[in-house]
């Protein structure tokens, strides 16, 4: 299997990265209640609206090499099938960082829109 090319987001509600990442953005890759470790060049972006299990399908099929949907069609779509909302961001210009780094963050949300760059040395 190769490396992931596109990063996948669904939710069933509209909340970033939808309508929230443009093309040329820094996106920063952070673990779950860790560091931040990495960033990437957000490349192309697509966002889909009102998915449908026909729509699911069509992503899978289009992008399953690309953002690891390797799963059975069933379970891909018994996963998203709650989702409203999609966002796909091509993965460009990716740098780890050799220092990881923590961000003050006190809330759930998997996303954050920042006003201005972090400072990484």
């Amino acid at each position: 299997m190769g490396k992931k090319t596109i990063d996948s987001r669904f939710s069933k509600v509209r909340c970033a990265p939808y309508g929230k990442v443009s093309v040329g953005d820094l996106v920063y890759l952070k673990e779950s209640g860790g560091p931040v470790k990495g960033q990437f060049t957000a490349s192309k972006v697509e966002t889909y609206t009102d998915l449908t299990p026909e729509v699911l399908h069509d992503i899978r099929n289009r992008y399953h090499c690309h953002i690891f949907a390797e799963q059975p069609f069933q379970a891909f779509l018994e996963k998203w099938s709650v989702s409203k909302y999609a966002t796909l961001i091509d993965i460009d210009n990716v740098i780890t960082y050799q220092i990881p780094f923590p961000i003050q963050k006190k809330d759930a949300r998997a996303w954050v829109i920042l006003d201005k760059p972090l400072a990484v040395s």
